[in-house]
């Protein structure tokens, strides 16, 4: 365990937001620090503060570096470290093993999001657009129908399927729908052609 895991493990990002001088509501909701904020945007999670206003999304160590403009994560807990007594060994080489890996656990966690936002954009997307479709349907019995409307008639329960799956999945369920999200992708793609 990283010394960055220690801390995020000893300390809720409630107890942290508090000590900060944050306000929390019974809900976790609290007025982001990070811009002028009038009524709460930001919601506390036990290891997240995430602001819907401004898109902060950081854990403990994230959330103090910038709180207090630190340079490194690992001025952050040392920070905590010495504000909450965590006694934490912060020696040399184990520093710079836990920094590193910390930082590609970071890069790799802001690479996740950042395909979860683009992923929801685009099965969002494409159950909009099968929405869209399904109002071309004949006015009379005798008009032909949009071929748009039929595809729309055959792949929109589906759509809908994937969206509300994607919503209330967990991260690998949401890794495992890569393939159906870059069907999505390639076909509106194709729309636009």
């Amino acid at each position: 365990m990283t010394v960055f895991d220690e801390v995020k493990a000893a300390l809720s990002m409630k107890t942290v937001a508090e000590s900060c001088g944050l306000s929390v509501s019974r809900s976790g909701m609290v007025l982001c620090p990070f811009h002028k904020d009038k009524t709460p945007s930001a919601k506390i999670y036990h290891d997240i503060f995430h602001c819907f206003g401004c898109g902060v999304r950081v854990d403990v160590i994230g959330f103090v570096q910038r709180f207090f403009e630190l340079k490194r994560p690992i001025d952050a807990v040392r920070k905590l470290n010495a504000d909450f007594h965590l006694q934490l060994g912060l020696i040399g080489e184990r520093i710079l093993f836990d920094v590193r890996e910390y930082r590609a656990r970071q890069a790799s966690r802001q690479e996740y999001e950042k395909w979860e936002r683009e992923s929801w954009l685009t099965l969002s997307s494409y159950y909009r657009l099968l929405l869209g479709w399904r109002e071309l349907a004949p006015k009379s019995p005798d008009e032909k129908p949009d071929e748009r409307f039929i595809y729309a008639l055959h792949h929109l329960d589906k759509a809908e399927y994937l969206c509300e799956e994607f919503i209330t999945a967990d991260e690998e369920v949401k890794k495992s729908m890569a393939e159906a999200v870059a069907q999505a992708a390639d076909f509106i793609r194709a729309q636009r052609v």
